[in-house]
């Protein structure tokens, strides 16, 4: 006779999960023209594993988490990154029966012109990194890779207008 301690384990370590691309980031868009201080809306938009078109399988892993990072890397040298924490821990969660999207807004305040002289866009490149996170668990085998991070490059318009105070 077998045990439910072990019927269970051996459903638990039987699980397969799928993974698939289910995060979208809509705002900001590759090449956003954006201002030194300005506040800067951030959209993303959760897919629905029915809302798709083809559809997939409902199976599918989804993130635990979203975070989001500003990177800055040297022109001259693109393998000098920079980078600081925008949010982390923010919401990827489906819909029901994925029957349909499931959109998230998000702001985050851009550096004033301090950092950008720090910095300046004309020898540096800035872009919002987002990073789909997904829970590690002992008994659950993904199969296929998980989503990727997703890179949004971003053009920096600088305000001196009110330096040096701004």
């Amino acid at each position: 006779m077998v045990s439910l301690s072990t019927l269970f384990a051996f459903v638990v370590a039987s699980t397969v999960v799928y993974a698939q691309n289910v995060i979208q980031i809509d705002v900001p868009q590759v090449n956003s023209k954006v201002t030194s201080r300005d506040i800067l809306n951030i959209t993303y938009t959760v897919i629905g594993s029915q809302a798709a078109n083809p559809t997939f399988d409902a199976a599918t892993t989804y993130p635990s988490s979203l975070s989001i990072d500003f990177i800055w890397s040297e022109q001259a040298n693109p393998d000098n990154k920079l980078s600081l924490n925008v949010a982390s821990g923010l919401e990827t969660d489906s819909y029901p029966g994925g029957l349909q999207n499931v959109q998230h807004r998000d702001q985050w305040k851009l550096p004033n012109c301090h950092f950008f002289s720090r910095y300046p866009p004309t020898a540096y490149d800035f872009s919002l990194l987002f990073t789909p996170n997904y829970e590690t668990a002992a008994a659950v085998v993904v199969v296929g890779a998980a989503q990727s991070t997703i890179s949004v490059p971003l053009s920096i318009t600088v305000d001196n207008s009110t330096f040096p105070k701004c």
